[in-house]
């Protein structure tokens, strides 16, 4: 459901789109959607919520496999914007902080700084390892964060280019120019396809996102209780969770 919803709103945008819109896509009644959701501002807080937990995995992902600084910061943002455009394809939906409830954006907001401060870690590392040059490291990251969470704005799982190649291309672009030029081919190191389990779990994270979600339901299907809907809506314990347009790629 919230593959679909993210989907649409999207293309409308937040304020244009109506609960009724997306169980029209999903071929379900709307009754049906109030087993998984009070509203629809409780759909935007559980993107946010996703993307930012995508985010700290992505994170999570790096410390595990990166030698450097560098490494690290172009491990982190490659895994981002793989996981990140294979999961949801929310890029419309989580850039609209303001919408939120003020305690759920209370909360999105100190996630999101979380993510920040690990990777201003990164570079800050790097700087002192010697394998990124002297920079400010909280401009580098919002420079940096403002391409990466603009991506779901122009990807197409059907544009010329693939996630992988995208994800390649941008961390290269964004961070040459911080490297010292002695640093370890991190391009060695393989993002997994399949999008990290504990996010959606194992079902949803190996279904292809560029399937018709509206195909995946079925109209009578049944799609649970509001007590399991809370528990799957429940924060995982390994922490973080995060789109995709129908726009045609620019790339």
């Amino acid at each position: 459901m919230l593959r679909e919803a993210t989907r649409i709103i999207s293309r409308r945008g937040f304020h244009n789109t109506s609960l009724d819109d997306v169980a029209e896509a999903l071929q379900v009644s709307k009754g049906t959607l109030y087993n998984y959701v009070t509203d629809k501002l409780e759909i935007l807080f559980e993107c946010h919520i996703m993307s930012l937990d995508m985010g700290l995995q992505a994170a999570a992902f790096a410390e595990k496999f990166g030698t450097t600084g560098y490494s690290k910061l172009r491990l982190n943002l490659r895994a981002y914007i793989r996981w990140q455009n294979q999961a949801l394809g929310a890029g419309g939906v989580t850039s609209d902080v303001t919408a939120l409830r003020p305690a759920d954006r209370r909360k999105v907001i100190a996630r999101r700084d979380e993510i920040e401060d690990r990777l201003v870690s990164f570079i800050e590392e790097g700087m002192k390892d010697g394998s990124i040059r002297r920079v400010d490291p909280k401009l580098a990251v919002f420079t940096m964060m403002g391409a990466v969470t603009n991506v779901q704005s122009w990807y197409s799982p059907y544009g010329r280019l693939g996630l992988d190649k995208i994800a390649d291309g941008m961390v290269d672009l964004l961070t040459n120019g911080l490297g010292t030029g002695a640093n370890p081919d991190d391009m060695r190191v393989e993002i997994p396809a399949d999008v990290p389990l504990d996010v959606f779990g194992a079902e949803s994270a190996r279904q292809p996102t560029d399937a018709p979600a509206a195909l995946v339901a079925s109209k009578s299907a049944d799609m649970g209780s509001p007590e399991k809907a809370r528990r799957r809506r429940a924060p995982q314990a390994n922490g973080p969770r995060p789109r995709i347009s129908g726009k045609k790629s620019r790339t």
